[in-house]
């Protein structure tokens, strides 16, 4: 139990890519006291392009789009993928998207190098009502082997290969499953994908009428490729997979005419990083510092270690937690370019270095700066207005204590970080719990707010 009342707790549930939703028709029944979460979910922003998390990015209007493929109640299944060099996303998808924030499905189409990709989830039949007359040939061929024996009669012949494309998405192996298959009347058919297999969780009806839960049953997530009159290399299919889903396939795909022009090497000295450099037009402030010996800092609110390389213009980031970003880069005076993979733009200028103005021993020394809410917060203090005699410690290596009376005496140690100077976040060592102050210190009186409390005092000991 904790006393006080001025901490405002926060919990956040991640959804799991792993966790997606099944059918309608696994709907558990209502003596479960649980039921069916359908339909679509606006995800929540990426932290870094505001997450960094996943190497994931912010939705970018025309060159990204939010799609949505499965939800029960075991939690929602979406993933932002991207128009490739040269192509367009369909404006009604693109329209539908900006009025639900994802869709279940979107066109591509690349006029140029004559293909369309269109967004595609494909469940094997533990997680589809579909009658085998309506589920399709290729998922079928992919997760059984087979066609069914009704398919098998409208389609008597059938092929299908699976081609690794040797890289990855979210942790899963990038494929190409191509099926051919020849209907009773002698038409052929081919049709190509690019994607992953996916593990999804359901649930089933038993016949006794309970529920038998947390199955897994896999399924596909990607494009299915129209090139009608045109066949493309795997390579090429290669490089469709890795622009769709914004990831690095290793291929590149130059258009006939683009061989000659070569573009000029440009070597970057990895000196003239040295230094800090100051993102402009940056919600978080955002500050990328480059030491002599090849570290760093990434400064986004919290901090981000990291150690980098320069080869040619490229600069490889690698971050405490192994996660990497490439940059293209140009420096240019105090103004250093940064160009992520979907061709953003980063503007930093280069932070004035203090250099001492000439002068004689007689020089007086300067006055100190004066101290910061770092350095005035160390120590305890103690709300003295209430009869709960609250006390908060706080020592210099980022620990604390803090303990109240209600019959009896409680403590517990904690933690602590700053975010935008002022702003002070906790987290509890005995369960993890979290909370926060915006701080003011005016002498030895210290104030604290959020949305709980308004200026708590609290009087230095």
């Amino acid at each position: 139990m904790k006393k006080i009342v001025a901490f405002l707790l926060t919990a956040v549930m991640l959804l799991s890519m792993t966790a997606c939703g099944g059918g309608s028709d696994n709907t558990p029944p209502s003596d479960t006291d649980k039921s069916a979460n359908s339909g679509t979910s606006t995800p929540a922003p990426t932290p870094g392009t505001g997450e960094k998390e996943g190497g994931g990015k912010a939705p970018a209007g025309e060159n990204s789009i939010v799609m949505w493929y499965g939800a029960n109640y075991y939690g929602v299944h979406e993933a932002t993928f991207y128009c490739p060099e040269g192509a367009y996303i369909d404006e009604d998808d693109l329209e539908d998207y900006k009025e639900n924030g994802s869709v279940s499905s979107f066109n591509v189409y690349d006029e140029v190098r004559e293909y369309t990709a269109t967004g595609e989830s494909h469940w094997s039949r533990e997680l589809s009502n579909d009658e085998p007359a309506v589920y399709e040939v290729l998922p079928q061929l992919y997760f059984y082997g087979e066609l069914d024996e009704k398919n098998a009669e409208e389609y008597p012949t059938s092929s299908y290969d699976v081609t690794d494309l040797g890289f990855q998405w979210d942790g899963k192996d990038m494929m190409l499953i191509e099926a051919s298959y020849t209907s009773a009347s002698d038409f052929e058919y081919h049709d190509v994908f690019v994607g992953v297999e996916c593990e999804e969780l359901y649930w089933r009806t038993k016949e006794d009428g309970g529920v038998e839960e947390n199955l897994v049953a896999p399924m596909l997530v990607g494009f299915e490729i129209y090139s009608p009159g045109v066949e493309l290399t795997v390579d090429q299919y290669a490089w469709i997979a890795g622009q769709l889903f914004g990831v690095d396939s290793g291929r590149t795909w130059v258009l006939e005419g683009e061989e000659e022009t070569e573009t000029p090497v440009v070597n970057v000295d990895a000196s003239e990083l040295m230094g800090t450099w100051l993102q402009r037009d940056s919600d978080w402030d955002d500050t990328f510092i480059f030491n002599a010996n090849g570290t760093g800092m990434l400064i986004s609110g919290p901090e981000y270690p990291f150690t980098y390389a320069v080869k040619g213009d490229i600069l490889t980031l690698t971050y405490d937690d192994g996660e990497e970003e490439e940059f293209t880069i140009s420096v240019d005076g105090d103004l250093l370019t940064m160009i992520d993979k979907w061709g953003d733009e980063l503007l930093l200028d280069k932070e004035a270095e203090e250099v001492p103005e000439p002068g004689n021993e007689q020089t007086e020394t300067p006055e100190p700066a004066a101290p910061t809410l770092k350095e005035l917060i160390i120590g305890t203090w103690e709300d003295q207005e209430t009869e709960y005699k609250e006390t908060f410690t706080f020592n210099k290596d980022g620990t604390g204590k803090y303990s109240f009376e209600d019959d009896g005496h409680w403590e517990y140690t904690f933690t602590y970080a700053w975010y935008d100077g002022d702003y002070l976040e906790f987290i509890y060592d005995d369960d993890g719990s979290e909370g926060g102050f915006t701080v003011r210190i005016e002498g030895d009186v210290m104030y604290l707010s959020n949305l709980s409390v308004v200026d708590m005092p609290l009087v230095r000991k």
